[in-house]
């Protein structure tokens, strides 16, 4: 990631608005058509409202993800004007993610606003910006909405469909009625998420499957692949190439990275390192994340004697430690994701020139629809993914083309290209006199 510059904030871009027109907002503020276009004219300011919660500190730094600083520094580079953030406080101690970290506000280039969706502030933060992209989170349904009775263009970000976040609450093993529930609940955003597609002055969709939902909904829906892979991050060739054939002397290395939780199949890796070393195929399964299942792995590790076959090596530095890890120390990566979330694994992985075997979620199978970068194998059918593996032993060079078409697949889709792609799709709307309704 490039060094922080820090941008024009949102308060500063509006100081003179409120310095010139002071006298003038008493006056004015039963119109507020006049009162936006004032702003408008003034400012463009991009205001993002993700699902992410920012947590606070006593002593007043923010908790944020690195990947999600990351995300909103493109925007501060290419973005034509200010870039804000607004977000709703998280009262836990950790986000769930691998790559927390504390900022102070001065160390961010942009600027940041915690506050309830629905309080004034975030209202009159929606009212200074110029176009504003939020997330499918029931906090924000009533969003396209404010943003319509404002006259600022709303755009959708979606990733995971109904489909999925039934299968990730299947994947918890919950009480039935409990499970239920969630499901009922989930159904019912789901009527929310539509509505908001179709409200939306456009659609933005990680991966296909909520592309694939939507673009009916809304004709400005843009289908984009998260990850965090820059340009210069991707080798000329896949380093793996050279290595085949396999053997017992060189045997065929195997990799996973992310969360070590049941939703992304982490306990099925030690089902297909069994089932591996029973069909006889020389291997090693290295393991990179850190979880709740951690404990059970290591257990299982030790009762089946698979030391020194699959190992876990915690979690690494992202751009200095696993990219060049995966790059160069791994020919196949295996993938147990149990529902259909478009993780930024599967680009991340592909940018090394690292073909994938996993399981055909709606996610990973939409991906390889168009590109032949790795083998699908039916859901939750471990055996069936180490005999895939098995077959892949024998065809070395079926593993070669994989590698490279998974690199040149992401070489067209890098971290500055996707962000670049949805910069230039928001940009648009303000020339569009795009405000609401596309579809009905």
């Amino acid at each position: 990631m490039s060094p922080f510059r820090r941008s024009l904030l949102c308060a500063h871009a509006l100081s003179p608005i409120h310095s010139k027109c002071g006298t003038q907002i008493a006056s004015i503020q039963s119109c507020p058509n006049l009162l936006l276009r004032i702003f408008t004219m003034n400012n463009k300011t991009l205001l993002i409202a993700p699902s992410l919660d920012v947590g606070l500190s006593s002593d007043g730094r923010v908790r944020l993800t690195g990947k999600f600083v990351g995300g909103m520094q493109m925007y501060v580079d290419h973005w034509d004007g200010p870039v804000a953030l607004l977000a709703q406080k998280d009262e836990a101690n950790h986000s769930g993610n691998l790559d927390d970290v504390w900022f102070r506000p001065s160390e961010l280039p942009f600027d940041v606003t915690v506050a309830d969706f629905k309080s004034k502030e975030a209202e009159s933060a929606v009212a200074r910006a110029a176009v504003v992209q939020g997330g499918t989170d029931h906090r924000l349904n009533h969003m396209p909405a404010l943003c319509r009775s404002l006259g600022v263009p709303y755009v959708l970000v979606s990733e995971y469909s109904l489909r999925t976040r039934w299968q990730i609450i299947d994947s918890e093993g919950l009480n039935p009625v409990i499970a239920w529930r969630r499901k009922l609940w989930a159904w019912r955003q789901e009527r929310a998420n539509v509505a908001a597609a179709k409200a939306a002055s456009a659609v933005h969709c990680n991966g296909t499957p909520t592309y694939d939902a939507y673009k009916a909904l809304n004709e400005r829906t843009l289908l984009y692949f998260d990850s965090r892979v820059a340009s210069d991050m991707l080798p000329d060739e896949p380093k793996a190439a050279g290595r085949v054939p396999w053997s017992t002397a060189s045997p065929m290395r195997l990799a996973f990275s992310g969360r070590l939780n049941l939703m992304k199949g982490a306990d099925h890796l030690v089902h297909v390192a069994r089932a591996l070393r029973d069909l006889g195929v020389p291997f090693t399964l290295d393991v990179y994340g850190d979880g709740p299942l951690v404990p059970d792995m290591k257990s299982a590790i030790e009762e089946h004697h698979l030391e020194g076959i699959l190992r876990l090596g915690g979690v690494l530095d992202f751009a200095s430690e696993l990219m060049p890890t995966v790059r160069d120390q791994v020919d196949l990566f295996v993938c147990c994701h149990r529902q259909g979330d478009p993780s930024c694994t599967y680009l991340e992985t592909m940018a090394c020139g690292v073909p994938i075997v996993g399981y055909a979620n709606e996610a990973f199978e939409g991906l390889m629809k168009r590109c032949s970068a790795g083998v699908t194998v039916p859901m939750n059918d471990w055996a069936e993914m180490a005999a895939a593996i098995e077959r892949l032993y024998r065809e070395p060079k079926q593993v070669e083309e994989m590698a490279r078409a998974a690199l040149a697949f992401a070489r067209q889709h890098t971290f500055e290209q996707e962000f670049r792609r949805r910069i230039a799709h928001m940009d648009n709307l303000l020339g569009s006199g795009a405000r609401g309704l596309r579809r009905s």
